[in-house]
């Protein structure tokens, strides 16, 4: 890829978008941006398994799910309008980004899945990014984070949590009870399942199982 190329990936856009708002709004916005990320979500160490996953994670909060503080942007909504080196068909792929909760329902030979929004029930054919693969999945994977659709199916950023497929019973009651709550709040009630997931990591001998039943409650925590 060429100097004065067009970005063509989320993966590059991303980065773009984060190196404009770590320069305009600095470093210690970024900072504090990481800290409120581990609050909601659960803080993760550098030795931690998990810690590329969880920060590509932070990165996807950053860019596309906080408001810019004293702003009504988003750093992708403030930023990639005027970045040249995205292009418009991926920005406007990236504008339509959903963020949730899926479960894998079908996988065919790693080039291509079929998952369902456990929130909404909406359904889309998953491929994997240019030089990547689905591996990793299988069917009744279950996992968080946010989708990319456009007119020929839908693309997964880097940064996803993945739940435990036998969990699935548990996530769906605490979906369906978060939801009939009067302070429903859909990205709260990700953070607490990505808190609890990260919780089940580190406590492993106490059984996944155990910890997401006693963690999750009738309505999503606060902030």
């Amino acid at each position: 890829m060429s100097e004065n190329s067009s970005m063509q990936t989320t993966d590059q856009a991303l980065e773009a978008i984060v190196a404009d708002a770590e320069s305009t709004l600095g470093k210690n916005a970024f900072v504090a941006a990481k800290e409120e990320f581990y609050l909601r979500f659960g803080k993760v160490f550098p030795e931690d398994p998990f810690y590329d996953a969880r920060m590509s994670y932070f990165l996807d909060y950053f860019v596309f799910l906080r408001v810019v503080p004293g702003e009504t942007k988003t750093p992708f909504l403030k930023f990639a309008p005027s970045n040249k080196s995205i292009t418009d068909d991926l920005r406007a792929m990236m504008e339509c980004f959903r963020h949730s909760i899926f479960v894998v329902d079908a996988l065919s030979q790693g080039h291509q899945m079929t998952v369902r929004d456990l929130r909404t029930g909406n359904g889309w054919k998953v491929f994997p990014k240019p030089g990547e693969s689905l591996r990793g999945f299988s069917k009744g994977s279950v996992f968080q984070g946010c989708l990319f659709p456009d007119s020929n199916g839908a693309y997964l950023s880097n940064g996803l949590v993945m739940h435990p497929p036998q969990i699935l019973g548990d996530i769906k009651k605490f979906l369906k009870n978060s939801a009939n709550s009067a302070d429903f709040d859909e990205q709260e009630v990700l953070a607490k399942l990505a808190f609890v997931q990260l919780r089940s990591l580190r406590h492993s001998r106490a059984g996944a199982k155990r910890i997401y039943a006693s963690e999750l409650p009738v309505s999503p925590r606060s902030s």
